[in-house]
């Protein structure tokens, strides 16, 4: 780690009497801590750094996540995109210490390679259109980044993440899908549970509701603020069990497993958002992040 002292200290600076505390003697040095050194795109890294740190921030990939204060550490979530590229990279954690000294530390983190499933889907009359108005499109893009970019500056979230649905797996997050034959394109940016319209929907982690509407694209939908910049989205919904701004708990039915927005058939979309990032959200739960 790197240190630089704000006050440079003086010779002329007596030292410290045997038996009296000093207030350098409570700092506590940081430390870094993070999931994982190698990441697939797609996957998330825990950075977490101890000791008597008042505030930092991550720089990876141009990308600025500020420390939120957590439990035990300062701590943010690094969300790898599926284009970010392959590779070795330097990732930088500058942090400030209670006494005002800032120091940094530099971590090497391997992104690798993803490979991607292909899905074919064909829509009949009436059970959704993929080729909606790009304005309605770009309408909903927007909202949803708005929405994902807040950084709630406390932890939401307590202990293990779990999964949102009962149901089965029908759809892995980024897989590629080409619709009615024809090419091939985008990355499915969460998973997909097959369920009977009406099953419970649950909170992966507790949080605040951020958003509790009808979209054009993913229906109704919920999403919750788990704090530190990290969301969870729930989609194509036929009922909410809850409102904008409400505090809930992880395991709480927040809503109901529709068909509604763009959906062939009932079923609940499941995303996870780091910073404007989507992520693979079963990471959170099998551990495979490291976390």
């Amino acid at each position: 780690m790197t240190v630089e002292t704000v006050t440079p200290a003086s010779e002329e600076t007596p030292p410290p009497r045997v038996g009296v505390a000093t207030e350098e003697a409570a700092i506590v040095p940081p430390e870094l801590i993070v999931s994982v050194d190698e990441v697939p795109q797609g996957g998330a890294v825990l950075v977490s750094v101890t000791g008597s740190v008042e505030e930092g921030q991550v720089v990876f990939l141009g990308q600025r996540y500020p420390l939120t204060q957590g439990d035990f550490s300062m701590y943010t979530y690094v969300g790898i995109g599926v284009f970010d590229s392959p590779g070795t990279h330097t990732m930088l954690v500058q942090v400030t210490m209670v006494n005002g000294t800032a120091g940094s530390f530099e971590r090497e983190i391997t992104i690798t390679e993803s490979v991607w499933d292909i899905a074919n889907l064909y829509y009949q009359e009436g059970a959704g259109d993929p080729v909606l108005d790009q304005a309605e499109r770009d309408r909903e893009n927007a909202l949803l980044a708005d929405t994902y970019a807040v950084v709630t500056p406390e932890k939401l979230w307590e202990g293990r993440w779990r999964s949102p649905s009962g149901g089965q797996i029908s759809s892995q997050f980024g897989e590629r899908r080409s619709f009615n034959d024809g090419p091939v394109g985008g990355n499915h940016g969460g998973t997909d549970f097959a369920a009977p319209e009406g099953a419970p929907v649950t909170a992966t982690n507790s949080g605040r509701v951020a958003l509790a509407r009808q979209l054009a694209l993913r229906g109704n939908t919920v999403i919750i603020d788990h704090g530190g910049g990290v969301f969870s989205g729930y989609a194509h919904l036929s009922a909410f069990a809850v409102a904008e701004g409400q505090e809930v708990e992880k395991g709480q039915v927040i809503a109901f497993v529709g068909n509604s927005g763009l959906s062939t058939a009932p079923h609940l979309h499941w995303e996870i958002s780091i910073h404007g990032v989507l992520v693979d959200p079963m990471r959170f739960i099998d551990g495979r992040n490291g976390f």
